[in-house]
């Protein structure tokens, strides 16, 4: 079952509790795939379009987990 039709699938039954743990469990999985693909372009990409400064400064939101 793809993890779409599982989404589908739980958003189709009543909401139990246990459902939407899981349904909220998937998308944060979805948000933190999505932040780490961008920092891995932007890794991929800083040292032609990123000078020293704009390093530093997503070196700063980084650790502060600002993004």
């Amino acid at each position: 079952m793809t993890l779409a039709k599982r989404i589908e699938q739980l958003l189709k039954d009543e909401l139990k509790p246990e459902n939407i743990k899981t349904v909220i469990d998937i998308a944060e999985y979805f948000k933190f795939n999505e932040n780490k693909s961008i920092w891995d372009k932007l890794k991929e990409s800083q040292e032609e379009y990123i000078t020293d400064e704009e390093r530093k400064h997503i070196e700063e939101l980084k650790a502060k987990s600002e993004f």
